[in-house]
């Protein structure tokens, strides 16, 4: 017997936070199998395009000691479903995951027979990965390498995997007694695109195993428009209201990144690299300048994140891209270290280092965490596009926000199955889709209550 929400007529869905948990099976250490979704009172996974695997709490209401009577000793392995019919479109959804628990937290008794615990749950490469101790030589790109690992060591089918292979030039290397998700970070933090932009290992529920760089994310297909309005304007239980609920934002807080003091000095718009070969003992004091050019990197939004002027006197005088000598690199290399034919584990980051840290100075430009109704589609590294209105428009003025609007990248997901299936996400966005001299612009008619005074 399947375990409903209340928000179901017949099998769909009538509002988008309605979910079945169809199956929460727990396999004990003697092969004893249960289904123990009736003891569930909480479920909350995570996801995000910083973390190897997805982990998942799930909080037990035990009142038929099943500690004791199962032997519970912290490494069982559960098996999850939980489906939704939608409403509007009729379609089927659901998220499936095998998980193995890794703790078994906050025990306690305060209902005379019954026991509260959360248990902990973890991915299957994640438990292989603490068995598991790399001290190998590797070769070829760095996204073939963290392929390789994956399937060679952490045990993931190819079908499960969905990596990006053609990282910036073939290496050699030796991991240096590291476990396999640390290596894999070892080797993503000299990991590049051919045009310099970063890439992230991650895990979703919907998607499986990712290796994705910033260009990928910013080329996202499909992109769902959430709003952020305070009325819904159709009737409970209609099609039409499944369709604007769902994709309406309920919360949302916002942390502004816009420190220029901040971004300059991290190389965000402009940079200088300065390289020396200790093979060849060649001294490049300039091998690479970089300028912050918005048509030739990867952004979610059409315009750049700082106004384009030069009346800058803070900088004296230039514009914010050409302050060349606020952040410098100092790179070792050595090109002879396997032969001429060959490079090394360092060798990408000469060439890439100025892009790919003005991706990462800039991709939390903006960041916002917002409260949905739970979206079976939604995944890290996707992308949405987000309408939020002023907080106090006029009438002879559009509503809509034009600095907080735009795309943004899913960073990270909290699905919540308690009551009803939310999502709280954490957004980012490296651009804006309005020039920032439009953003900046005063009304031409002051607001009421404004004082305009000239010197």
């Amino acid at each position: 017997m399947s375990r409903n929400t209340s928000r179901l007529a017949g099998t769909l869905s009538v509002s988008p936070g309605s979910f079945v948990l169809s199956k929460c099976e727990l396999t004990a250490t003697n092969g004893t199998v249960i289904d123990i979704k009736q003891l569930i009172s909480e479920i909350t996974i995570t996801e995000s395009i910083y973390m190897a695997s997805i982990d998942a709490d799930l909080m037990i209401i035990d009142a038929v000691n099943l500690l004791e009577e199962l032997k519970l000793n912290g490494d069982e392995k559960i098996e999850l479903l939980i489906k939704r019919k939608e409403l509007d479109s009729k379609d089927d959804e659901k998220h499936k995951h095998t998980f193995y628990i890794s703790e078994i937290l906050d025990f306690s008794r305060t209902i005379p027979g019954t026991a509260t615990y959360t248990m902990r749950c973890v991915s299957k490469h994640a438990y292989i990965n603490n068995t598991l101790t790399l001290n190998e030589s590797k070769q070829g790109t760095i996204g073939k390498i963290i392929k390789d690992i994956c399937i060679s060591n952490l045990g993931i089918k190819k079908e499960g995997l969905d990596i990006q292979e053609s990282t910036s030039k073939n290496i050699k290397c030796i991991i240096p007694k590291l476990r396999p998700i640390a290596a894999i970070k070892w080797l993503n933090s000299n990991a590049y695109t051919s045009a310099g932009a970063p890439l992230y290992f991650f895990e979703t529920l919907a998607g499986g195993i990712k290796y994705k760089s910033y260009e990928d994310f910013a080329a996202g297909k499909d992109i769902p428009t959430y709003n952020h309005t305070p009325v819904l304007d159709a009737e409970i239980g209609s099609p039409e209201y499944f369709a604007i609920a769902s994709r309406r934002v309920r919360k949302i807080s916002s942390d502004f990144n816009l420190s220029k003091y901040i971004s300059i000095s991290e190389g965000a718009f402009a940079s200088t690299t300065s390289s020396i070969d200790i093979s060849t003992k060649v001294y490049k004091p300039k091998s690479k300048e970089f300028k912050y050019d918005v048509e030739k990197l990867s952004t979610l939004n059409t315009h750049a994140p700082y106004p384009v002027r030069a009346n800058n006197d803070q900088y004296g005088g230039k514009e914010i891209n050409n302050i060349k000598t606020g952040k410098n690199y100092f790179i070792s290399s050595n090109s002879m270290a396997y032969g001429s034919s060959s490079f090394n584990y360092h060798a990408p980051v000469e060439e890439n280092i100025s892009v790919g840290q003005a991706y990462l100075s800039t991709e939390d430009t903006l960041t916002h965490d917002i409260v949905i109704a739970g979206n079976f589609k939604l995944e890290c590294g996707g992308l949405l596009d987000l309408k939020v209105n002023k907080t106090n428009p006029s009438d002879n003025e559009a509503h809509l926000d034009k600095m907080q609007s735009g795309k943004y990248l899913i960073s990270s997901i909290i699905h919540k199955f308690g009551n009803e299936y939310t999502q709280q996400l954490e957004i980012k966005t490296n651009s804006f889709a309005s020039e920032m001299e439009d953003i900046l612009e005063l009304d031409e008619k002051p607001k009421k209550g404004t004082e305009v005074v000239s010197t």
